[in-house]
């Protein structure tokens, strides 16, 4: 399970930013990510729904 604080990845392996809350079902949690930045507004569209990795 991913926990907060916990670095994450985009699929090309850029650090996107960090988990700060974890939320809804034990089975499927969602991750709520602080960015590492401010993104662009075509950035933060692109990043609307994406997968994201766990660091490490």
């Amino acid at each position: 399970m991913t926990e907060e604080g916990t670095a994450v990845r985009d699929g090309r392996g850029i650090v996107r930013g960090k988990v700060v809350r974890v939320f809804g079902p034990v089975a499927r949690p969602y991750l709520s990510v602080r960015p590492r930045r401010a993104p662009t507004p075509a950035e933060g569209l692109a990043l609307i729904g994406a997968s994201l990795v766990q660091e490490g």
